[in-house]
């Protein structure tokens, strides 16, 4: 009787162990910061994206680039400011007009991107720190 006790705390003991080591692993191969980096990333691209469409559509109607981000709140008669804004600090999106139907978005990333391919509007490919995207608005797109 006493030998099947130990076995039975020796196994326990293995298992917690072998437990704990599971935890450790994926703790280090995955750890919570680097996935709220790429978390926050995201939301900064799905901002960007949704950015860059609210400037292509105030284009379409306006035949010109907003002076700024706040025109495309007024524009749309619903506000788009949650897109336009990082998602932890909440400062605007950098947007500069550059030129009479060009203009720039910047954002500052957590993280290099991980993809090798970036999608349509080019945003998945960006460097750690400040990244900026070169965009010329068109008319004739529906």
């Amino acid at each position: 009787m006493n030998l099947r006790a130990n076995l039975g705390k020796v196994l326990s003991i293995l298992a917690a162990i072998a437990a704990v080591a599971v935890v450790s692993i994926s703790i280090w191969l995955n750890p919570p910061s680097e996935n709220r980096a790429r978390a926050l990333d995201q939301k900064r691209l799905d901002g960007l994206k949704r950015t860059q469409s609210a400037i292509c559509d105030y284009f379409k109607s306006h035949h010109a680039l907003p002076a700024d981000l706040k025109a495309l709140d007024s524009d749309r008669n619903q506000p788009i400011q949650a897109s336009w804004h990082d998602p932890e600090t909440q400062q605007p999106l950098e947007y500069t007009v550059t030129g009479q139907d060009t203009y720039r978005l910047c954002a500052t990333f957590d993280r290099s991107s991980d993809w090798q391919n970036s999608d349509d509007y080019g945003f998945k490919k960006h460097s750690a720190g400040r990244d900026c995207f070169d965009y010329t608005a068109t008319r004739d797109k529906d």
